[in-house]
């Protein structure tokens, strides 16, 4: 799903900390990443429609649509079910990351980032796109 006409692979951002989408943002783009943002789950689907993303960082707890329910929606819509999707959390139980990997994350990244293991799963998931 990479943009062929620029070759570079577009990354959305989910979190409805502006700060957070900021660093991400920042970071991603100094790697050569196309990144579009979104403040909430609603949000996250709408605009994953229009610019279907080629790899998804969402956080699980966010106001008018979790990520949760977001990510049940991205995985119930033909067009972008097989976006890879990982769940960016503060929570670091097994239980969090269960239910996330259940509704259809593909991984799972605990907060503070490990800027190490992004580079990692974003490597691991972009190489075939």
């Amino acid at each position: 799903m990479a943009n062929k006409d620029e070759g570079q692979h577009t990354i959305m951002v989910v979190d409805d900390a502006k700060d957070i989408r900021e660093l991400l943002r920042i970071t991603l783009n100094l790697r050569g990443y196309k990144v579009v943002e979104a403040a909430n789950g609603q949000e996250a689907v709408e605009l994953a429609l229009r610019e279907c993303p080629d790899l998804i960082l969402m956080d699980l707890t966010m106001p008018v649509l979790d990520g949760y329910g977001a990510a049940r929606q991205i995985r119930d819509t033909a067009e972008i079910c097989e976006v890879p999707m990982v769940a960016c959390s503060a929570c670091t139980t097994l239980d969090h990351r269960a239910k996330a990997l259940a509704v259809g994350f593909n991984a799972y990244l605990t907060k503070p980032f490990d800027f190490i293991q992004l580079s990692a799963l974003l490597s691991g998931f972009l190489v075939a796109a």
